[in-house]
């Protein structure tokens, strides 16, 4: 490991160029393009063809899987191993200190949209298996990095990409926390449509996508003839992770309750007070919990008003032993008694690779051999392309982060928040970790 040491060091200004390369790309997903060489848009397909420039320039064997994802392959073994990684990201939202699409390096940190999901993750997989082909380290397995372009909002990226390719014999996605993630709580998105709306609303807007949380709200009222303007900030970040946000669509409906409305806007509004007070889904009474994966959490992710009626969108994240029948019902009669009814609603059912695995176990190994700690696999509420592949996990590359040094304003750095931040050290440490479990795997395959 010190060889690879010595070689990090000598690629890290390379890792910081190609990291700032995808960054600049401002590859949100599109609506599905059909039989378009770029499905998801022209930005997504730009982020694609500069992942892919990488492997050309590195002589690396590179796939362009008809531009839904991409992947490169190295190694020659017969039993191929799957990392999963994603170059699309959500929008940039407001409130940032440093330029979004234009990332800055300061003092070991980076800071950009997707220098933690997933662009920075990403390149730091490409940099293991660049250096593991460079060294011919694999004997039995070769591994497939596949880099989607719609993870963001759907996932019809790896979906695509299952139904047209054999999956590997296992996987890992390179899009969560350290160590493994060996389950994932299931994700209901709804969205409610209420009754057409009073006359005294005029206008009114929350949040950009509903796996983040918002951190603007407004609203328009008309009160005694005149137009009322309200607005409402909030602390972003991710909607699997209510721990230090604010929903700006709770902030605002609290302050529409003190003007005096018509009693179904009222209701209405009371409804989207509860609905975004509370992270975990309390005051509309759907709050559950299990020992495995742990509480319920409710986003109210975007707010409208479309063609006089309010739209509101929640993201669920449940946990693995629930179904949407236990809560569900219960969501639909608080719902319907403020006037809203379901319109759209879409469920994604969790997954759980048991603990003792022996592909939980050796990744887990691995990455306990390079930190020298001793954590255990997890659950988590996230979402990734792990819920969509056979015998997949997720694993990294995210650990603690002190943004301290910094002195941004609370909220920001995190994934989906203003000035999303990672720390080049962590990185670079990941791919330590990479190379042992790859190596990990290799030998296990072997002895099959």
């Amino acid at each position: 490991m010190e060889d690879l040491r010595r070689w990090l060091e000598s690629q890290k200004e390379k890792i910081v160029e190609d990291i700032g390369g995808l960054v600049a790309v401002e590859s949100i997903a599109e609506k599905k393009r059909e039989q378009s060489p770029a499905p998801f848009g022209d930005k997504c397909r730009e982020a694609l063809d500069r992942m892919l420039s990488y492997a050309k320039r590195d002589k690396i064997v590179a796939f362009d899987h008809e531009g839904y994802c991409g992947s490169v392959v190295v190694g020659e073994g017969k039993e191929e191993i799957g990392i999963w990684s994603h170059l699309d990201v959500v929008p940039a939202g407001k409130d940032w200190l440093y330029p979004p699409f234009s990332m800055s390096a300061k003092d070991g940190f980076l800071i950009g949209r997707g220098v933690q999901d997933n662009k920075g993750p990403a390149i730091a997989v490409y940099y293991t298996l660049k250096y593991c082909e460079e060294k011919k380290l694999f004997k039995n397995i070769s591994v497939r990095q596949i880099f989607g372009c719609q993870e963001e909002s759907g996932m019809g990226d790896v979906v695509y990409y299952l139904s047209h390719n054999k999956a590997p014999a296992y996987s890992f996605v390179a899009d969560c926390g350290f160590p493994v993630c060996c389950g994932e709580k299931g994700i209901c998105r709804i969205t409610l449509e209420g009754k057409e709306a009073s006359r005294e609303l005029l206008e009114l807007k929350g949040g950009v996508v509903c796996n983040s949380v918002p951190d603007f709200a407004g609203a328009g009222l008309l009160i005694e003839g005149e137009m009322v303007n309200i607005s409402a900030e909030g602390i972003g970040g991710h909607a699997a992770s209510p721990e230090g946000t604010v929903n700006a669509i709770g902030i605002l409906a609290e302050k529409m309750k003190e003007y005096e409305l018509p009693e179904t806007l009222e209701k209405a509004v009371n409804f989207l007070y509860k609905a975004g007070s509370n992270g975990y889904g309390e005051k509309i009474g759907i709050a559950c919990e299990d020992e495995i994966s742990g509480r319920l959490t409710c986003n109210a992710g975007v707010l409208s008003l479309e063609e006089g009626k309010i739209n509101l969108t929640l993201d669920i994240r449940y946990p693995v032993t629930i179904k949407v029948d236990d809560f569900l019902p219960k969501l639909r009669g608080e719902a319907e008694k403020a006037g809203f009814a379901v319109k759209e609603y879409s469920d994604s059912r969790p997954y759980y690779m048991e603990k003792d695995h022996p592909f939980v176990e050796l990744l887990m190994d691995a990455w306990r051999e390079e930190t020298g700690l001793t954590g255990e696999p997890y659950v988590m509420g996230g979402g990734t392309y792990a819920r969509h592949i056979p015998n997949a996990v997720a694993f990294g590359t995210g650990m603690e982060r002190d943004l301290s040094p910094l002195g941004m304003p609370e909220g920001h750095g995190s994934c989906h928040g203003a000035d999303e931040t990672e720390v080049l050290e962590n990185l670079l440490k990941a791919v330590s970790i990479y190379v042992n479990a790859l190596r990990k795997i290799d030998c296990w395959v072997g002895e099959m």
